[in-house]
């Protein structure tokens, strides 16, 4: 792939910052080299020798929407206790061999996935495939270490529940996506904490945690027929025969705009989730540009009309997320003591309206387009972040994913942004307006 060759004279000058970003041709860099085992395991090898670091990520097609029913952040929940003991490794044991080999390791469980990582130089890396075969094969699962760690899950869910932010986004997405598995919480809830125990944990693993349903990228100094190696050796004899996902309902998104308001913490918060397509669709690269040119840096329209000019809020910020069924764009802002929050949601109201009547202008594009690469090529600097984007974008999408939509932004132009805007800005569409205001 080039990007010397995009057609959009607009995206001229992105263009040329972007083959000066990825020289590879590729926003991933290094070479990338993909295989299957006899098992359905895929493995990508991503030899990136920017520093003599080795990551691996293992990503399973598992998570919340998985979770049974009755026993929901099953997922969540089985991503600890894969910590807490196997045949080879006791209690403790792998952050402690990690530690002292010099190395990181951690995991997280979304809607649609579950990865775990390790990072080690480049001499020891093949410690983290003897833990992930080890793990997969013979989890313990002990009872007291269930008991424990659904008590550390219990204080999870504890702090989500006091911080305002937290406690917002969770309830707004719980209205967003009601009746669909993305409103469920990750963390599930304290009752259905209580009836997960060991057997549900253990059929989740059975179920999910199987060579042929997962993806494992082995990224940096490390060659490909070392990789297929060590990889066959150590997880090519893992058996198959991961159950086949339960699809989930359609996703209803509300009628019109809907609300919603909370009494916590000591300044007003706004959240708005505006209904998105899933992450593959072709619409999702120019959201993502769109997100950037309302609230992604000091130009933004929304930071210098609220933060700068306004000075309604003292901060404001754009995201997107990314799933298998649908996503959703999230404006947050943290309003000004003193200020009304109806004029907060007035003004922010009135900025979606004008973009979504009003074509941008090429200049605020481009700008925004250079805010959008800077913050990719910064958040993919490490090769750690580099094998967390690949391994996820394999697992729940295809191999040119990534490239595939930053070629879409890249191409982008003012007119089709502002079509866009037209499908998807309009809260009356199907969002959620949320507050979080001071206790009275």
């Amino acid at each position: 792939m080039s990007y010397l060759s995009l057609a959009s004279s607009g995206a001229a000058s992105a263009a040329a910052a972007a083959v000066a970003a990825f020289p590879g041709g590729s926003c991933i860099p290094g070479r990338r080299q993909s295989a299957r085992l006899a098992n359905g395991l895929t493995v990508c090898v991503l030899e990136n020798r920017q520093a003599p670091v080795v990551t691996t990520a293992l990503c399973f097609r598992a998570g919340t929407r998985d979770d049974p029913s009755g026993h929901g952040g099953a997922a969540h929940f089985l991503e600890h206790m894969m910590f807490k003991g196997s045949a080879r490794f006791g209690p403790g044991e792998i952050d402690r061999r990690t530690q002292a080999l010099g190395g990181s390791n951690n995991a997280f469980t979304s809607h649609d996935s579950t990865t775990y990582y390790f990072s080690f130089a480049a001499d020891r890396w093949t410690e983290a495939l003897a833990i992930e075969a080890d793990r997969m094969a013979s989890l313990t699962l002990d009872p007291r270490q269930v008991a424990s760690e659904r008590r550390v899950i219990r204080e999870e869910i504890a702090m989500y529940e006091s911080e305002p932010w937290d406690a917002l986004e969770v309830a707004v997405q719980a209205r967003l996506f009601r009746g669909h598995p993305y409103g469920r919480p990750v963390l599930g809830t304290r009752g259905e904490l209580r009836a997960t125990g060991r057997e549900e944990l253990a059929a989740f693993q059975r179920s999910f945690y199987r060579p042929d349903n997962a993806v494992l990228v082995v990224a940096g100094e490390a060659s490909e027929e070392t990789v297929l190696g060590e990889v066959e050796r150590t997880l090519g004899g893992l058996p198959p025969g991961a159950e086949q996902r339960a699809g989930a309902a359609p996703v209803v998104w509300p009628r019109g705009m809907a609300r919603l308001r909370r009494r916590k913490g000591e300044v007003p918060r706004l959240l708005l989730a505006l209904a998105a397509p899933a992450g593959d669709h072709p619409d999702h690269a120019l959201l993502r540009l769109l997100a950037a040119l309302l609230g992604s840096g000091r130009s933004s329209r929304l930071y210098r009309a609220l933060v700068d000019e306004g000075q309604l809020c003292s901060w404001v910020h754009t995201d997107l997320t990314e799933g298998l069924d649908a996503s959703h764009l999230t404006i947050a802002a943290e309003v000004v003591p003193g200020v009304e929050p109806a004029r907060v949601e007035g003004e922010l109201l009135g900025l979606l309206a004008e973009l979504v009547g009003t074509r941008p202008g090429l200049e605020e594009v481009e700008r925004a387009r250079q805010v959008a690469l800077a913050d990719w090529v910064l958040h993919h600097e490490r090769v750690e972040q580099q094998a967390l984007s690949l391994a996820v974008a394999l697992a729940l999408f295809d191999a040119e994913h990534l490239d595939r939509q930053m070629r879409r932004l890249l191409a982008a132009s003012p007119a089709a942004l502002h079509e866009a805007a037209g499908r998807y800005l309009r809260p009356e569409l199907g969002s959620v307006l949320g507050w979080s205001l001071p206790r009275s």
